[in-house]
């Protein structure tokens, strides 16, 4: 038992760190949402841990064939976690070989799903506990390696497998450490719907996807917010998503818009709580404007707070968030005096007529001194940011 517990304090040495590492990374827009955070406060010291026993070519289906022993199977699924988040990107031809043998081996998915019920059983005994936690933590690593592998994001859909993450999403549980479950799983979700497709969008509305992300953003933690903000922009880019949100018929749009004014409301009174969500909230705003009933609610109901300069602190810490913001006040038309930021934009887009702005994927406004080309967040090319006065860059 001694090295058992030895092997898992050398597999979490950085619980808070490895968290955001397992559960962010993968998704767009992770790099900006990492330099809020890292601007928001340094992270603590230390090294992190580095996976050194899987570095033979054939030691990875080793460790899967493991799985099939349920005594060297938690080690094993352990190993194959770290190594993965290792790899991700140093190594992005290895961790794709990852996703195919973890799909294809045989009796690997059934063994996985099998952890994941067991751990069902746990919830509805009420005999969680810390190490049953990691144990599905790990498992949810490896869902997020499957899910990321063009070649199986698909399969994985159809099987249905995404389903079984929702009760966990959903479970609410006195153990601190659970969060960290909650954040996985919804990155797994959230990898699917990033890619776009119609059929995963299409799952993710089927499967009140929406719905939970609602309650996750109304609820949950700060992280566990940004991440469902996450899915609700890749839904939200989504023709039948967006759709869906806006439809007359349901009052999807009215929830989601009365969650996000409190929030913005919040972090008006709060601003150090979380610029990052404030970005992304910006974002799905902007989405609203492409579709005709979601704009006429925007026009109706866009919080004060946005149009006053509440956030004028914010804005000059994070130019990123005033180009966002000075698009959406044009979009809305309630550019007024208390936002410079936004006239500004307005009298340079007419001078020089060049911004071509998408309104399906949101560009921030450039900075006056530089030439007016629109910058996409939402885009794996984005490299440096502007954000701060003295010029100087936050490396992605």
């Amino acid at each position: 038992m001694a090295e058992f517990k030895c092997g898992l304090d050398e597999a979490f040495p950085q619980e808070e760190e490895l968290l955001e590492e397992k559960s962010l990374n993968l998704l767009k827009d992770s790099k900006v949402d990492q330099a809020f955070a890292e601007a928001k406060s340094k992270k603590k010291g230390g090294r992190k841990h580095k996976v050194k026993w899987m570095r033979r070519p054939m030691v990875m289906p080793e460790a899967i064939l493991e799985f099939l022993d349920e005594d060297l199977r938690e080690n094993a699924i352990r190993y194959l976690s770290n190594f993965f988040i290792e790899k991700r990107e140093v190594d992005p031809i290895n961790y794709n070989r990852g996703g195919f043998l973890l799909y294809f081996s045989c009796g690997t998915i059934p063994t996985l799903l099998q952890e994941v019920v067991t751990f069902y059983r746990k919830m509805s005994e009420e005999t969680l506990n810390v190490r049953s936690i990691k144990r599905l933590a790990n498992v949810l690593t490896l869902f997020q390696c499957i899910a990321a592998n063009n070649g199986t994001r698909q399969m994985f859909v159809n099987a249905c497998i995404p389903d079984y993450l929702i009760p966990l999403i959903q479970f609410e549980c006195t153990i601190g450490v659970f969060d960290n479950i909650r954040a996985i799983s919804l990155s797994v979700i959230g990898i699917l719907c990033q890619a776009g497709e119609p059929y995963v969008i299409d799952w993710a509305i089927k499967s009140n996807v929406v719905e939970v992300c609602h309650i996750i953003v109304k609820s949950a933690s700060e992280l566990n917010k940004v991440i469902a903000m996450h899915i609700l922009e890749a839904i939200m880019r989504d023709t039948f998503g967006i759709s869906y949100i806006c439809s007359p018929s349901s009052n999807v749009l009215i929830g989601l818009m009365k969650t996000w004014d409190d929030l913005v409301n919040l972090l008006s009174v709060d601003q150090d709580f979380s610029p990052r969500l404030l970005f992304h909230i910006i974002r799905c705003y902007i989405m609203l404007c492409s579709n005709e009933r979601g704009c006429a609610v925007m026009v109706r109901r866009i919080p004060v707070a946005l149009t006053n300069g509440s956030f004028c602190d914010m804005i000059e810490e994070f130019p990123i968030i005033g180009g966002l913001l000075s698009q959406l006040l044009l979009y809305v038309d309630k550019v007024t005096e208390e936002t410079p930021r936004g006239r500004g934009l307005h009298m340079l887009q007419q001078e020089c007529g060049c911004c071509s702005l998408d309104l399906r994927s949101p560009d921030p406004a450039p900075a006056p001194k530089r030439s007016c080309t629109p910058i996409d967040p939402g885009k794996f090319s984005l490299s440096r940011i502007l954000f701060d006065e003295n010029d100087s860059y936050m490396l992605f």
